[in-house]
């Protein structure tokens, strides 16, 4: 259904945090709106969402079927609530969006299109999403290939591999491989080079860019090279900020905010947050319940966490997901 919307972007400009605005002006010499130009497949979709550096993923079926599954990282925003809350988007990062059986994603793009978004981009249903994922998601070194091999003709039981993604954030994860005999109901099966490998459905996403290899201690291991965790080394204060890279800024990105480390003293870490976190209501909640358990958690040599953040000067976030 085409959108009668009239609007355009004409310029941009930041508002007291630093947070890219847009003005909107009447639109005029509209252009049909082209769907092929921004529906991606499957893997397409995955990878923009790995390698953009700021994916805002929405979900745009019933808040019922997002319960029941959805790609992590994403925001459930209902088609039918759609155009009533983009101008609550973020305009600077990817927008990627994704529905069910009713084309709900070939409305919501439209309505981006004429509203002049331009960095957008859907697939199809989530169903089709899921169960679309293949074997060139993954690739596998020789020498973890020769393993894997080894170990199942040498078993009478062993079936494939089970690929664990745990996920920290929307793009980052732990990941590990375990041989298995069989695998729960529900997950995928992919076939990569005469080896069966299992995941959960509800991490998927998470597999395409997997590259299965043989790591330094002669273990197999899975790695992704821009999801996976990086295991923490060095001082205190390069621990901090790794984990503030990786794990907790790809968190609160996804709402338009960002932590900084000013300092270290007496093992305590001294943050400053920024965008859409500066004048947050909720920010004495992120710190102590999100950002300081995660650092705390991660590095246990760090005594606490302290926001020198003067929030009086911020505002409220421009996006509340």
């Amino acid at each position: 259904m085409r959108q009668s919307v009239q609007h355009i972007v004409s310029g941009e400009k930041l508002n007291s945090n630093g947070i890219s605005m847009f003005e909107f002006k009447d639109l005029t010499n509209d252009n049909e709106f082209n769907a092929s130009d921004y529906r991606l497949n499957s893997r397409e979709f995955f990878e923009k969402r790995r390698t953009s550096k700021r994916p805002y993923v929405y979900d745009l079926r019933s808040s019922e079927a997002y319960e029941l599954e959805n790609i992590p990282g994403s925001h459930n925003l209902p088609i039918e609530h759609f155009e009533t809350s983009i101008y609550q988007m973020p305009f600077a990062g990817d927008i990627l969006l994704y529905g069910g059986e009713d084309g709900e994603v070939l409305t919501a793009a439209e309505i981006l299109y004429d509203n002049g978004f331009d960095s957008f981009c859907f697939t199809d249903s989530f169903e089709a999403h899921l169960s679309s994922a293949e074997a060139s998601y993954l690739s596998i070194t020789d020498a973890a290939q020769k393993q894997i091999k080894d170990q199942l003709q040498n078993s009478d039981s062993l079936t494939g591999v089970q690929i664990i993604v745990e996920p920290t954030s929307p793009l980052k994860a732990k990941y590990r491989i375990e041989l298995v005999e069989s695998t729960a109901a529900g997950s995928i099966k992919l076939n990569l080079k005469g080896i069966n490998i299992f995941s959960e459905r509800k991490t998927a996403s998470y597999l395409e860019g997997t590259i299965i290899e043989i790591n330094g201690e002669g273990e197999l291991e899975p790695r992704n090279p821009q999801l996976s965790i990086s295991k923490l080394s060095g001082s205190l204060e390069e621990q901090i900020q790794l984990m503030l890279d990786e794990q907790v800024n790809p968190m609160l990105a996804s709402h338009g905010g960002n932590v900084m480390l000013e300092g270290i003293k007496d093992s305590t870490a001294y943050v400053r947050f920024g965008g859409g976190c500066q004048g947050c209501s909720m920010i004495d909640t992120t710190v102590k319940q999100g950002v300081e358990v995660m650092l705390k958690e991660a590095i246990p040599d760090l005594a606490g966490v302290y926001d020198v953040t003067d929030h009086s000067e911020g505002e409220s976030p421009f996006f509340t997901g």
